[in-house]
């Protein structure tokens, strides 16, 4: 059965642009609601209105008539909104004024005094450790490289004290896969 809707389509579809006309703004309330609801955003809704207005026009023909129009037009809205959030967060920027909270050139006083505190630990466990141990790793500290097994050995045995020592001082476990010491610290 052709229905109003159906036989505006059909007219459109052959060139008609008041047909066209006609369902936009027919739908246009709908368009712009269900782009709102995505969008939050009466600008961007408005603008996403207008894309999907002219997408429907430019792809007319490709409306099949197996659901109805609104359906077609809703779809082609949504589309629309999802593809200009997925632009809007991938340009997404903080202004200049608020990006100074974020970034400093220095730390904060709390982690300039936490790591002031881990570096007395380490050094003072430094000094507590055997003469060749200790000179293995405040070469390997200054970034001396010496990688002969024993060199390699004495280290990561020094390595192993410290871990070992420092984690009962922290009354924690500080997992082998992490350094305490490496090059330029």
């Amino acid at each position: 059965m052709e229905t109003p809707e159906n036989i505006l389509v059909a007219r459109a579809q052959s060139g008609s642009e008041d047909a066209f006309a006609e369902l936009a703004s027919k739908h246009s309330s709908q368009i712009y609601k269900c782009s709102l609801r995505i969008l939050h955003n009466h600008e961007d809704a408005e603008d996403n209105l207008q894309n999907v207005l002219l997408q429907a026009f430019r792809n007319i023909n490709s409306f099949e008539s197996k659901s109805q129009f609104s359906t077609w037009l809703v779809r082609v809205a949504i589309n629309e909104a999802l593809m200009k959030l997925r632009k809007r967060q991938r340009y997404k920027f903080v202004p200049l004024h608020d990006a100074s909270q974020l970034w400093s050139p220095r730390p904060s006083p709390e982690i300039q005094a936490t790591q002031a505190e881990v570096r007395a630990l380490l050094i003072k466990e430094i000094l507590r450790l055997l003469p060749q141990r200790r000179n293995e790793i405040l070469r390997f500290t200054m970034g001396e490289k010496r990688n002969t097994s024993t060199q390699k050995s004495t280290r990561f045995r020094a390595q192993h004290q410290l871990r070992e020592r420092l984690s009962y001082l922290l009354k924690r476990r500080i997992p082998p896969g992490i350094a305490l010491l490496s090059p330029g610290d």
